[in-house]
Formats: C-alpha cells, structure tokens, sequence
C-alpha cells in the first residue's frame, strides 16, 4: 500500500485565484493547550485546559503580488477568506478532495531575499481564526475561536462547556 501524496493546488484568497503563483501553504498546527499535573502522581500528566494554543499559517507566492501585499492588518471586513484546494491519491486510487478553508487576516508579510534571475518570493503570515479541514466526504476540523466551536470529526469539544456557563 503507499501513501497519499498531494497532486495538484488551487489557492484562493479573498474570492481571487492564485494558480501558478501560489508556491506553498503552511496550514495551522491545531495543538490542544495543557497543564501539567503532578500532585500525587508517580510521573506528570497532561490535562486538556478548554483552549488550543494559537493558530497560524503562511502562504508563499513565487511573485511580489501587489494584491496579496495589500490584505496586510486589512480588518475593513471581518476577515479575510483563504481557501485551498488540492487532492491526495495513492498509486493506483482514485484521487480524494482536500479543501482548507481559513478565516483570519495576514498579519506579516515578508519578502525574503533578491537574486538575480530568481523569484522574488514574497511569504506572508496568517492569523486564523476558522478553520475548517475537508478530506473527502469528511470533514476532520471545525474550529470557530470567535463563537468557542471545536469540531473534530463532528464532534464539538467544546459544546458541554458553552452550555455550562450558559453561552
């Protein structure tokens, strides 16, 4: 059996596509924030305190893109939409959708180093604050930092406490 490898990449910011330019997307790394617990354990434990640690990515286009450059701090709407699509296949499967869909605002933008007769990469940070993972029909990841929804695989981790304090 071999793995599903990434084949194909359609990035979309704010309604507008950037096939051929965008490089590379580096999707938010969802970490459950803990504590560490030790009082009458024979080693530590980690307990799950009802947050994530922050989430961010960062987007690489092979072009100085004056557009993209302009969403910097843009907050004259809510956010700013991302949308990534792509699909994985293994050897021999059919190929299986992933579609990224990020809220946020971009919050750095770097425009690395000139070579001559080189890209002029340009790199930009983003603020997330939804995101939503689809591997075909499912959806892996719904989380809402605004309205406290963490869906993993349908499940929303945080539905008891929101009720609990009557949000």
């Amino acid at each position: 059996m071999s793995p599903k490898i990434l084949k194909k990449f359609k990035l979309f910011v704010d309604g507008k596509g950037y096939l051929g330019i965008a490089d590379e997307l580096t999707l938010p790394k969802v970490t459950v924030k803990t504590r560490e617990v030790t009082s009458g354990f024979q080693a530590p434990i980690e307990l799950d305190v009802g947050q994530l640690e922050k989430l961010e990515g960062t987007v690489t286009l092979l072009e100085y893109n004056a557009d993209m450059m302009k969403l910097l701090g843009d907050w004259s709407s809510a956010t700013t939409p991302l949308t990534a699509r792509g699909a994985i296949q293994a050897q021999g499967d059919s190929p299986v959708p992933v579609v990224v869909t990020l809220e946020g605002f971009f919050k750095e933008v770097d425009m690395g180093n000139w070579k001559d007769g080189e890209e002029a990469k340009l790199t930009l940070q983003y603020a997330v604050q939804k995101y939503k993972l689809q591997i075909g029909p499912d959806t892996i990841y719904e989380i809402d930092l605004y309205n406290d929804v963490r869906k993993i695989n349908g499940k929303d981790h945080m539905e008891l406490l929101r009720n609990a304090i009557g949000a």
